[in-house]
């Protein structure tokens, strides 16, 4: 038994040794995989054009403010008052539409991906449009809407919506422009 257990301890501490030893190399090989990925992501942001690189920031933006909460109402819990930040209902849906905009037009384009964002983009205010008009269904239901203000990422959303809108217009009209000189 006593055997047993020492060899256990040996083999115990051999693969610690062999672990630690290994620790250089790991930190070596993800130091180059990590470099190789932001530089390739580098030499894809130096080849797009102006208008498509502010149309990513937007498209970024607008899944940033999209996570975020959007409202705030106060409660109180034995004299204390406390604000509680919350999202709308709706926000998987807000959230789910601005990431596929991101990752369909950031590093992908087509003739669907316009149809896609420019429908993504309908939805988005015609929900954040409609909660607005319709707070208790739309965007919370167990508050009383007079207690609830509104954040600033809610308006930030919005116009990072309308600023994706507008620079994915400029973007596709570039795009269109730039091919219809390479095909003539």
């Amino acid at each position: 038994m006593t055997n047993s257990i020492l060899s256990k301890c040996f083999a115990f501490f051999q693969f610690t040794k062999d672990s630690l030893l290994f620790v250089p190399e790991l930190i070596v090989a993800w130091w180059f995989l990590t470099k190789r990925i932001f530089l390739s992501l580098y030499r894809y942001w130096e080849s797009k054009l102006f208008f498509d690189k502010v149309f990513f920031i937007f498209l970024f933006l607008q899944l940033l403010f999209a996570i975020l909460p959007w409202f705030s109402y106060e409660i109180r819990f034995f004299e204390i008052n406390e604000s509680i930040s919350l999202g709308p209902k709706l926000n998987s849906v807000f959230i789910l539409l601005a990431l596929l905009n991101f990752f369909f037009l950031g590093f992908w384009k087509s003739q669907w991906t316009r149809i896609w964002f420019f429908g993504a983009q309908m939805v988005s205010v015609v929900f954040v449009i409609w909660g607005y008009l319709d707070p208790k269904r739309y965007f919370y239901d167990f508050v009383k809407p007079e207690e609830v203000g509104l954040h600033l990422p809610f308006y930030l959303f919005l116009g990072s919506v309308l600023g994706a809108f507008v620079f994915g217009y400029l973007t596709f009209q570039k795009e269109d422009e730039v091919l219809s000189r390479l095909q003539t």
